[in-house]
């Protein structure tokens, strides 16, 4: 009789551990590592200037993102039901913050969710910077006399420094651009990792087929291997996109991916669809065109 109760409380020890532990993976599902860093991207319902808050939409669920600063805050007011991403980290008591210096960045094109997927163009100060260049078209976040954020076509913000002889503002005559102007963007990386714009112009109706399409000049970081994962460095921004047969060009490495080797001057031609890229043309930097 004993050994008989003895095996029944055990089995009933076994089922509210398996219950426990359904609780707890049905809780970290859908969200980051806390601590962790996270993109949420969905439409603004409010914004709390009190508490320095914005709450977010995403498929029905609602997630509230503190840490925001007063011009955002200002910014960001005006744009209830629009779609924004933001960079976040989750706190120990489960909540958002921004992370400390990011941007909320509007984003239409984008898939609304939480994800952790490491975003095209991190910043990763542990690694050497490379220099090289970015071109593409977006939408100014901010700017100043010495400097200019501009979102690029997955969301990203792009800082660049504005300087006196380096940077064409010819068709601003003797201004600068203005928030929320679309331009077409030429920025060329420096030593330490940073960028400077060295064209900012406006867009015309001519420059719509071009709209989502980055042109970056780097240096890869590893040789292109079986999965055909093209990792590469522009400044101190890493890139790792994938290769897709058939439909990314490769006419200077024979139309094999696996051609590509580590440390080799590139560039790349990537189209954007929200945050998703895809691989138009890889050509060797070094080569006569």
């Amino acid at each position: 009789m004993q050994k008989q109760l003895l095996r029944r409380l055990s089995g009933i020890a076994v089922c509210l551990v398996g219950i426990m532990l359904m609780v707890v993976f049905s809780a970290c599902e859908g969200v980051a590592t806390t601590g962790g860093a996270t993109t949420i991207t969905g439409s603004i319902t409010s914004v709390d200037a009190a508490h320095h808050s914005v709450t977010v939409n995403v498929g029905g669920s609602n997630y509230t993102i503190g840490g925001l600063s007063d011009a955002q805050i200002t910014a960001l007011q005006a744009q209830k039901n629009k779609q924004y991403s933001f960079q976040v980290k989750q706190n120990s008591d489960g909540t958002y913050s921004l992370n400390t210096g990011s941007n909320p960045t509007q984003n239409d094109n984008a898939t609304p969710g939480v994800g952790t997927a490491e975003p095209a163009g991190t910043s990763n100060p542990n690694e050497p910077a490379s220099q090289g260049s970015i071109a593409f078209t977006g939408k100014v976040q901010s700017v100043s006399a010495s400097n200019i954020v501009v979102s690029m076509p997955d969301g990203q913000p792009l800082s660049m420094n504005i300087v006196s002889g380096q940077t064409d503002l010819s068709t601003f005559n003797g201004g600068h651009p203005t928030a929320n102007q679309t331009l077409k963007v030429k920025a060329n990386a420096n030593a330490d990792g940073s960028f400077t714009a060295t064209e900012l112009k406006p867009t015309d109706n001519g420059d719509t087929q071009d709209q989502g399409k980055v042109d970056y000049q780097g240096v890869t970081t590893s040789a292109v291997g079986s999965d055909n994962h093209l990792h590469f460095k522009v400044g101190s921004k890493s890139f790792d996109f994938v290769i897709t047969p058939g439909t990314t060009s490769l006419g200077d490495f024979n139309n094999n991916a696996q051609s590509i080797g580590n440390n080799q001057a590139i560039k790349v031609s990537a189209q954007f669809q929200g945050t998703t890229a895809t691989v138009l043309k890889v050509e060797n930097a070094s080569a006569n065109h």
